[in-house]
């Protein structure tokens, strides 16, 4: 199988617009993504990035199975048919959404762990708890939002034994608290549709331990991935050029995560950047297959958040 398209790069510094770029490029022009807007009935026209991207963005609305407004696991299903199926999933693995499991280095400044639906946060922190065996890191922090659970996650956190957990927020509280070992934190602080828990040397060599509820730029709706990274470089750290943060996050999801926060954190303050997703033990234990349908969710998803880096980077170079 074709190796994945390699991830926008982000060194502490900031993000170099020219080789932003040049990944973006690589990535909109491929083979595998004209390929797969071929057989959905498009094109991916030549011209200027910014031109290019514009023009395949509209066309993915044709991939937008949650009706812009339904969450991930509510996705439509649609039967491609075997064949026409497992080609879509080849070309989907080649433009790399996913599959970065282990990171570059082996120290980094923060290590931030990224929130989602319950199993999925709690894979990401027992993942994060793993990696730490032999990663070391100053900081983590685990992100929500303060999105009530449903039905679905009710249940499941009884079948899990777990106690009570309202918010998703909650649900990355829990798993932090659960696999890093937390006691109560020492501090707690809460505003205005957030709250902030902090343990201080929970332990050796990890000066904090954070979980912030972000607050929603877009009330009535929850706070989203973006939130939750400019909360976190409000509320807990403000990250500095010569900083390196790495966040996890799961497959489907690395490449949009990642380009969100090259736009918002290595953009704004010249962080570096690295997003991995769980690895194979943590997929097997915590994940679950997922429909075509959704992984198509994700590449519209990967090629808006693609589009906002670009115009965020030439903006800043204009």
């Amino acid at each position: 199988m074709t190796p994945p398209i390699a991830l926008p790069p982000c060194e502490p510094g900031g993000p170099d617009p020219v080789a932003v770029s040049a990944a973006i490029r690589e990535w909109v022009t491929s083979p595998a993504l004209a390929e797969l807007v071929g057989h959905f009935g498009g094109e991916v026209p030549a011209g200027p990035l910014g031109s290019v991207l514009d023009r395949v963005a509209e066309f993915s609305r044709v991939w937008d199975f949650r009706a812009g407004v339904r969450e991930r696991f509510d996705t439509t299903h649609v039967d491609y048919g075997d064949d026409l199926d497992a080609r879509l999933r080849a070309l989907i693995h080649t433009l790399g959404l996913g599959d970065r499991e282990w990171p570059a280095h082996d120290r980094y400044d923060h290590l931030v762990v990224l929130g989602g639906g319950i199993r999925v946060t709690l894979g990401r922190a027992e993942y994060a708890a793993r990696l730490l065996a032999g990663l070391r890191v100053r900081t983590v922090a685990g992100l929500g939002s303060l999105r009530w659970r449903d039905d679905r996650e009710h249940r499941e956190a009884a079948r899990l034994g777990l106690g009570p957990i309202e918010t998703e927020a909650d649900m990355m509280l829990t798993g932090l608290r659960r696999y890093l070992d937390l006691a109560e934190p020492a501090t707690a602080r809460e505003g205005d549709g957030w709250w902030h828990r902090v343990w201080a040397e929970p332990r050796p060599g990890i000066e904090e331990v954070h979980v912030l509820a972000a607050a929603s730029t877009r009330p009535p709706r929850r706070a989203n991935t973006a939130d939750t990274l400019l909360g976190w470089a409000e509320h807990v750290h403000t990250p500095g050029r010569a900083e390196r943060v790495l966040l996890i996050t799961n497959h489907p999801y690395v490449l949009h995560q990642h380009c969100d926060a090259v736009r918002l954190l290595g953009g704004r303050y010249g962080c570096g950047i690295e997003t991995i997703g769980f690895d194979d033990l943590a997929r097997h234990t915590w994940g679950r297959p997922l429909r075509t349908t959704e992984l198509l969710q994700e590449v519209r998803s990967s090629l808006l958040a693609m589009r906002q880096l670009h115009t965020a980077l030439a903006h800043a170079t204009a």
